[in-house]
């Protein structure tokens, strides 16, 4: 257990994609005006990337450059979970899990230094990282954190959830300070916060806050797209931080295809068939209401000449890989999107949808 003074929280969740990092950037966001500065870590991370040859969890990586923060990067993700990292731990749990609790304890130090709150991100629900005991209630004690879970929204599902993870944490000694549900269909919005104060109230639980779904936060760039899929870009890399609303497949004649573009969705097509591409191509032309996010041409099929020089005269993007249409469009519906660094937009979002619909002066007061 660290000593300290600086206030602690643990931001868990009931599963990935909750929500975690949306709240996390609210809080820091707000708190930082309540405070004369804040710190973050995530001590343990799933996903990561690597910057300047050292493996960095991405919403670490997210964080710092949002909320502009000081600290060295790796110790705001001094774990990160990489290949093989499970089966070396279990060759040598006693020798290894020592150097683990180390680097947490010190990397929390530096990120922690100067400042009178840290958010601290857990990985997933709270049993995630069982395996090299260091799950994500067992960090919480390690740190002497107050924990918030955030859940989906719902009613008896999020309860469900909650409950198993809360018996967890109440197991590692931890306090649960309260619960934010998330991505709530807006117009179930005070029905769902209702019967959660309810549900939560029972199990001794505050419900510190009901978020709305917002659709903006789920879309993908194409860029996000291209990278998902592996496409070759032919036209338009200057628009590839277009946002996707929606899909639409062409797998019709051109005037029954364009029915179904609306404004910007991603257009997936065969590649030999020109004629609705130059629909689609048409139609954001002349359309003022509608932007086509971009095209996908799927099949390594190739569009004529006279088709692609016309095409490589706009600005649409246009993705190019050998996937049938089917495929590519299954591989779409699948893709988590996450905010990224530079996606000021969702930035803003997020950290006013949680200052909007979270009690942040419970949830300080509670800390």
């Amino acid at each position: 257990m660290i000593a300290g003074t600086e206030k602690r929280l643990f931001v868990a969740a009931t599963s990935q994609n909750d929500g975690k990092t949306t709240c996390t950037l609210g809080f820091l966001d707000a708190y930082r005006n309540r405070s004369k500065a804040v710190g973050f870590i995530k001590p343990v991370g799933q996903r990561y990337v690597l910057v300047n040859g050292q493996t960095i969890d991405e919403d670490t990586v997210l964080i710092q450059q949002a909320c502009n923060l000081q600290c060295p990067l790796k110790d705001m993700s001094p774990i990160a979970i990489e290949r093989n990292f499970t089966r070396q731990f279990l060759d040598d749990p006693e020798g290894v899990t020592p150097r683990l609790k180390q680097a947490i304890e010190t990397s929390y130090a530096i990120a922690a230094k100067g400042n009178d709150l840290v958010v601290i991100e857990g990985t997933g629900h709270a049993g995630v990282g069982s395996v090299f005991d260091l799950n994500n209630a067992r960090v919480a004690h390690m740190l002497n954190a107050k924990v918030v879970i955030v859940t989906l929204g719902g009613i008896g599902r999020p309860v469900d959830e909650i409950a198993l993870n809360q018996t967890l944490f109440e197991k590692e000694n931890v306090e649960i300070i309260g619960v934010v549900a998330n991505k709530i269909q807006p117009d179930k919005l005070e029905q769902t916060r209702d019967y959660l104060t309810k549900a939560f109230k029972r199990r001794g639980l505050k419900l510190l806050g009901a978020i709305p779904y917002s659709p903006q936060l789920t879309w993908p760039t194409v860029e996000q797209v291209a990278k998902a899929i592996h496409a070759t870009v032919l036209n338009g890399r200057q628009c590839l931080s277009n946002k996707i609303a929606g899909i639409a497949v062409g797998a019709m004649t051109a005037h029954n295809a364009i029915k179904y573009i609306t404004d910007q969705s991603l257009l997936v097509v065969p590649g030999d068939r020109d004629d609705v591409v130059l629909a689609a191509a048409i139609t954001d032309l002349l359309r003022k209401d509608i932007h086509l996010a971009g095209i996908i041409l799927t099949g390594g099929m190739q569009l004529a000449a006279q088709t692609r020089e016309l095409i490589m005269r706009t600005h649409i993007p246009v993705l190019v890989v050998d996937m049938p249409t089917y495929e590519a469009t299954s591989v779409l519906h699948n893709i988590t999107v996450k905010i990224c660094e530079n996606d000021g937009e969702k930035i803003q979002l997020a950290t006013s949808l949680v200052q909007r619909y979270v009690d942040l002066d419970l949830l300080w007061n509670s800390l």
